[in-house]
């Protein structure tokens, strides 16, 4: 008796994990159950960054994976949300087991109604340790974000999109803060939204070998820890991709001493074929080619010549030996049958929006594609406001990010800094203010005598009004007038003062990767498109500007002079 109990016992261990399940079709490697609400949900799509099905009626999906990028994800559907966890959504499992065996991987979704929600559109937190850049994460951003967050919830549910350059790899083997440190940070300020990440190119491991596929496994340290790194989502009536446009090289030689740091840490700016392909697959299962289609990656690959509106658009697709706008061609004609698609980009830490409607000079069919690339974070890696300033980035606009309400098909968006909210969109320098500062300030002085190319503010003619508006858009508008007659305004390319005295100076005067103090390097003018220029007819006038955004909002303010300048001016 105890010999048959013993040998049905061992039939018992002997059975294939997935006898109680259904039978695999022949090469599976990957399959699972996704269940909505506790019920089998068929029509879900599924992915292993290479291969794509979908679930059966009964929930189940199977995929013959060679499992190479290391996870398999659900393409959340509309209508569902996977479980969150400190802003990390559950939506992709880490493969484990031998290429050729079978493993199974559950997925469950709950039912919410997204149809009108908010995304949030953060990129280059650059957190690693230095310039006390997490407490001014922690005490900076997060209450401006979290402000966001609480009047997006009265639209209906609220998630971030996070445009990559999360850590910096240049400091991961220096000062302790790696790419696995990011979702402790999310734990300890208890992030309150579902964060969707894209990987920025300081997102890879600089102290990879510099053997065999250097990218691929530059990257192996981020999919481990934050995701896939291309995959796509659901949002309402949003359909979204998410790319890697970052290849990194690590190329031989070095740009910096960092202990641990194997090569140069450059990269380029396209998108491999395998992504590609997988894309392909992915974009064939959109159903409403009319909604918008929401396509993230780092680097910006679209912008205006010199950067200012109404200019001829060219690309930012980067490859050696490679033709950038043939590239840029075959990307965006991925989107043709598409009526109304968005890039969302980081990487620069400037605002720029860009609008293929605007020229198609060069690119005749990217009239449907509106390129978003959104302002950092970190600013100017945390420094202009650990030097006593305020939280700018190099462009000089705020350090800040991008909201984007949803209402059905209906997408809008604006730009919230950190400093000053959403409801501030333009800053006023009264010229004559700063040329009195640049002319008695001695730090300011002695800056000057060592650099003879910089833009003389000591020197600016009288009543001089610089305009600042950091999220322009060709479809905006301004108006300035004083005591009701309208000035003239004229749109340049400016230096911003306030960011020179608040970055340039004290990098200038103490720079820790210069032998010397006064580096030749900042010995350059620094002149940036969303700046506009007034002539007021006297030193004490009061001007009203009114700028007029996309979408009909207006900002005004009523500028009292002479305005006082500073490094914390606003």
């Amino acid at each position: 008796m105890k010999r048959i109990f013993s040998i049905l016992l061992l039939c018992i261990i002997l059975i294939p994990a997935n006898a109680a399940g259904p039978r695999l079709p022949k090469g599976t490697t990957v399959w699972g159950q996704v269940l909505k609400d506790g019920a089998p949900m068929q029509g879900v799509v599924i992915s292993d960054g290479a291969e794509i099905t979908t679930t059966n009626k009964k929930g189940f999906y199977f995929l013959k994976s060679a499992k190479k990028e290391g996870s398999v994800f659900v393409s959340i559907p509309s209508c569902t949300e996977v479980e969150t966890t400190n802003g990390m959504p559950r939506f992709w499992q880490r493969l484990e087991a031998p290429e050729a065996q079978a493993e199974r991987h559950d997925f469950t979704l709950n039912s919410v109604d997204n149809t009108n929600y908010t995304l949030i559109a953060i990129s280059d937190v650059h957190l690693a340790n230095l310039f006390d850049d997490v407490r001014q994460f922690n005490e900076t951003f997060m209450p401006r974000f979290r402000e966001e967050v609480e009047k997006a919830r009265a639209r209906g549910p609220v998630y971030c999109l996070n445009g990559g350059d999360s850590s910096y790899d240049r400091y991961w083997y220096e000062y302790g803060y790696s790419i696995e440190c990011f979702p402790k940070t999310l734990e300890d300020c208890k992030f309150p939204v579902p964060m969707f990440h894209v990987m920025g190119n300081h997102d890879n491991d600089g102290g990879t070998s510099l053997e065999g596929d250097v990218d691929f496994n530059a990257a192996e340290r981020y999919r481990r820890t934050m995701g896939p790194t291309h995959y796509s989502f659901n949002l309402g009536n949003t359909h979204y991709i998410v790319l890697d446009n970052i290849v990194y090289l690590n190329s031989e030689g070095r740009i910096d001493s960092y202990e641990g740091i194997t090569g140069k840490r450059d990269h380029e700016h396209y998108f491999t074929e395998d992504q590609l392909e997988w894309m392909k697959k992915d974009l064939a299962t959109v159903q409403d080619k009319t909604a918008p289609l929401v396509v993230a990656f780092h680097a910006p690959m679209m912008r205006y010549k010199q950067g200012l509106t109404g200019k001829p658009i060219e690309t930012k697709m980067l490859r050696k030996g490679y033709d950038s706008e043939q590239m840029f061609r075959d990307f965006t004609a991925m989107f043709r049958e598409f009526a109304d698609v968005h890039f969302i980009s980081g990487h620069s830490h400037k605002n720029m929006l860009c609008y293929g409607s605007d020229d198609t000079s060069k690119f005749p069919d990217i009239a449907n594609i509106t390129e978003h690339n959104i302002s950092g974070v970190c600013g100017c890696w945390w420094q202009p406001a650990a030097h006593c300033g305020l939280t700018l980035g190099p462009d000089g606009a705020p350090a800040g990010f991008e909201v984007f309400p949803f209402r059905g098909k209906n997408m809008e968006w604006y730009f919230v800094s950190e400093d000053d909210g959403a409801g501030q969109q333009f800053r006023v320098f009264d010229l004559n203010s700063v040329r009195e500062y640049y002319r008695t300030d001695g730090a300011v002085q002695a800056m000057l005598k060592h650099y003879k190319n910089r833009t003389r503010f000591d020197q600016v003619e009288d009543n001089l009004l610089l305009i600042n508006v950091w999220a322009w858009e060709s479809k905006w508008k301004i108006s300035v007038t004083e005591n009701g007659r309208e000035l003239p305004v004229k749109h340049a390319k400016y230096e911003n003062p306030q960011f020179t005295i608040d970055y340039h100076l004290p990098k200038a005067a103490w720079d820790d990767n210069a032998k010397t103090r006064w580096p030749k390097k900042y010995d350059t003018p620094d002149p940036h498109p969303h700046y506009f220029l007034v002539k007021a007819s006297s030193p004490s006038s009061t001007v009203t500007v009114k700028v007029t955004d996309t979408f009909g909002n207006e900002y005004t303010q009523v500028v009292e002079r002479p305005k006082p300048f500073g490094k914390l001016m606003r």
